[in-house]
């Protein structure tokens, strides 16, 4: 594993207009002593059998440490529209809100509020055409003419005087679903939020001979990395699925369970690539593990994928983690236990 600098990040760039002005409720929005300039982006991890996620955003509410504090309400003047989220890989983010003055201090958590719906936000299928998504409580009218949100229970800072850049990361293969039977999807809140000036990059590559490799047939598309807090090895412990049984975005905490996932595609040297953006620096380091089925890998199923070797990786804010994926997938169970008796006297095969 090598690492290299040069940490680069799309460029936030919103024009604020006529179609981007903010107003705070509840907290002054420009001038208090102190305050610092703060922006939101969002960014995705990838999900199979989609090829558009369109999501439109109206508001943002922080809620201070504070318990007697009021919550600030930000909302847009013009809702933003995220075209794509599945175009938002890697260390590629979109602003949804930029340059807003906040308090400075300590936030408990966020919510994103969504405009659910077509033609506001859908999802576009790979085969088969444009869909409704809504936040859940949205579909058939349920939402009682209130406004519906994602909450992100995740607490940051805001820092007095300065500028604040945090990235909303999507977990849209934990996330996104579509209900038994529904004509519509739903978008769960499987989030991240990141503080940009704290994190890292983790880029790699996968052998073709991996690829290739008859315990990784079939395989979709390239498969997909994984990302894990931990060094799963040094524990001996195993990567494990997404699961999140009660589609809250909190997850399953029985099992070694990923935060964030990129796939694989070959890029123009014929090599086979990935690159999992904005990972935060910490003392503990991560894993990844590569699986050629994430396909197979629903959220709200606990599934039994493979994966090949496990990597642990330290992740350094402003810096690239290089890493490799050369072996290939060990073979199913029972086609060891297979191998394993065929190798055994035939008058033990079928002992009577």
């Amino acid at each position: 594993m090598s690492k290299t600098p040069n940490f680069t990040m799309k460029a936030l760039a919103l024009v604020i207009g006529s179609t981007a002005l903010l107003s705070a409720c509840g907290g002054s929005s420009g001038g208090s002593s102190g305050s610092g300039s703060t922006s939101f982006s969002v960014t995705d991890a990838p999900v199979d059998d989609v090829e558009i996620v369109k999501v439109t955003f109206s508001r943002i509410d922080l809620k201070p440490a504070d318990d007697d504090a009021e919550v600030l309400s930000y909302e847009f003047d013009e809702p933003v529209t995220i075209d794509n989220l599945l175009a938002l890989t890697g260390n590629d983010a979109e602003p949804i809100l930029e340059g807003v003055d906040v308090p400075p201090g300590d936030y408990q958590w966020l919510r994103v509020y969504v405009d659910g719906g077509i033609p506001n936000s859908s999802v576009t299928p790979e085969l088969g055409n444009e869909t409704d998504l809504f936040i859940p409580g949205q579909q058939n009218g349920n939402a009682n003419g209130q406004p519906r949100f994602l909450q992100l229970n995740t607490g940051f800072t805001v820092a007095a005087g300065s500028r604040s850049d945090f990235t909303i990361d999507f977990v849209l293969r934990k996330g996104l679903t579509k209900p038994a039977n529904a004509d519509h999807y739903l978008l769960r809140p499987a989030m991240r939020l990141l503080n940009n000036i704290e994190v890292g990059t983790i880029s790699g590559s996968v052998a073709e001979s991996v690829l290739n490799d008859p315990n990784c047939s079939p395989i979709d598309g390239n498969g997909s990395v994984y990302l894990y807090d931990g060094d799963l090895n040094a524990v001996e412990q195993t990567p494990d699925d997404y699961y999140d049984p009660e589609g809250n975005g909190t997850g399953d905490e029985s099992a070694n369970r990923p935060i964030a996932s990129a796939e694989v595609l070959q890029n123009d040297s014929g090599e086979y690539r990935f690159t999992i953006g904005f990972v935060a620096e910490t003392e503990e380091g991560y894993s990844v593990a590569y699986t050629c089925e994430p396909g197979n890998d629903a959220p709200e199923s606990d599934d039994d994928i493979a994966f090949t070797e496990v990597i642990a990786v330290d992740v350094i804010a402003g810096e690239t983690s290089e890493v490799s994926f050369t072996e290939a997938p060990a073979a199913p169970i029972e086609e060891e236990l297979q191998e394993t008796v065929e190798q055994l006297p035939e008058s033990e095969q079928n002992p009577a």
